[in-house]
């Protein structure tokens, strides 16, 4: 009897167990099938770049990429046409104020110096000439002015002596040759005023020659003086301590005036121009300070300029230095700058998602506590920094969320993500 018992009960057992098995295969199904129906769109995890909110100080900054560029910069120009005679200090090569970069040569100009100092002293022994030739006359006019003047006084001396004696009527001069008296010694006076005034005419015609001559003599020096400084502007110096930045020309090549020739800065006075993204220029000021990162060290500035035009995304943004630069600093280094917007003592943020703007409001894929499914969110931004941006509203502390690339499943409101 109890051997019939054993075998009902293990006949049972085989007959629920399958359908037991086939339940559970069910179960699980189903519950896969309504997890798999919470989302719209399937993604893979590895594809994903996942940020988390997080709340505490947030130092906002922008950064740009740039280079060290002279301040103050001078370009050598020829001031005259000449061909390159040899160069003699390379691109590099530290310099001092009037040591000589390049020799020019022009046998044009140095044979127009050699004539024009030969008119010039020509037109001197021609002055000297014509000022003895001036003196000669004056001297010979002053002689004849003193014998008019000596005859005009004899001759009154002799008339005021027949008057004297005409008017006692001694009978001892004739009234004839009182009255011929009188006429010579007034055409006496006469000659000499006549003389006198050809003396003073000669004397300012002189004058005016001579400073004629002197014109002449001045505007030829001129000359000669600038043809001088062109042969001596053949020789190209330093205008100040410096770099040789650059050299454009090479011996045996012609130049002409005011072509540039060699490009100097110093070496001390340096600022960094840096390009800003279009989109992260708004708030850059005058005055922000800046870090700029020579890759060796990093020194500290300020902004001093920034660009009004955009070029190909970009603004310039100058960076004046504050403290004394490295000793790897020179002119065109690359060099990375954060520039330092403002700092907030408390808020929440997270790591920029693609394509945020600043101040804004947008969709953000939140993931929930699983991690398996994400939901697209509303959310408001505030600032932004360089990695990190604020949230005002629609996220919480702890929160993740999708900040890789969502655009292609942006359309989606919940995806799985495998």
């Amino acid at each position: 009897m109890d051997i019939a018992v054993k075998k009902q009960k293990k006949t049972l057992l085989k007959r629920v167990w399958p359908l037991a098995l086939v339940i559970a295969i069910l179960a699980i199904a189903l519950n896969y099938s309504a997890f798999l129906l919470q989302a719209d769109y399937v993604i893979d995890n590895d594809t994903l770049v996942y940020g988390e909110v997080k709340q505490g100080p947030f130092s906002i900054s922008v950064r740009g990429a740039g280079l060290l560029v002279p301040d103050k910069i001078k370009w050598l120009a020829a001031s005259v046409d000449g061909h390159v005679e040899r160069v003699v200090v390379k691109p590099g090569k530290s310099v001092k104020k009037g040591e000589l970069i390049i020799e020019l040569s022009n046998p044009r100009l140095k044979q127009l110096q050699e004539e024009t100092k030969w008119e010039l002293e020509a037109i001197i022994a021609e002055s000297k000439a014509s000022q003895a030739e001036q003196k000669s006359g004056l001297l010979f006019q002053k002689a004849r002015m003193l014998d008019a003047k000596l005859n005009y006084q004899s001759s009154k001396l002799k008339l005021d002596a027949q008057r004297e004696l005409f008017n006692n009527k001694t009978g001892a001069v004739s009234k004839i040759d009182y009255e011929k008296t009188k006429l010579e010694t007034q055409q006496f006076n006469q000659r000499w005023k006549i003389q006198e005034e050809v003396l003073v005419s000669m004397t300012e015609n002189i004058v005016v020659q001579d400073n004629a001559h002197n014109s002449r003599i001045n505007k030829m020096r001129k000359t000669l003086e600038r043809a001088e400084q062109q042969v001596k502007d053949l020789m190209i110096y330093a205008s100040l301590d410096s770099v040789v930045q650059d050299v454009s020309v090479e011996p045996g090549q012609r130049v002409n005036m005011g072509s540039n020739l060699a490009k100097l800065a110093q070496q001390d006075s340096l600022i960094a121009e840096l390009q800003v993204a279009e989109l992260l220029i708004g708030e850059v000021r005058i005055g922000q300070l800046v870090t700029i990162d020579t890759r060796n060290n990093t020194v500290s500035g300020i902004v001093a300029r920034v660009d009004p035009a955009v070029v190909n995304g970009n603004v310039q943004v100058d960076v004046t230095f504050t403290e004394a630069l490295p000793s790897d600093a020179r002119p065109d280094l690359s060099v990375d700058g954060e520039i330092m917007i403002t700092d907030i003592a408390d808020t929440l943020y997270v790591s920029r998602p693609i394509f945020s703007q600043r101040q804004s409001n947008t969709t953000i894929y939140k993931l929930n506590q699983d991690g398996n499914l994400a939901q697209r969110t509303q959310v408001k931004l505030g600032k932004g920094s360089i990695n990190q941006i604020q949230v005002i509203e629609g996220l919480a502390v702890g929160d993740r969320v999708i900040i890789s690339d969502s655009s292609s499943w942006q359309k989606y409101q919940k995806v799985r993500i495998n």
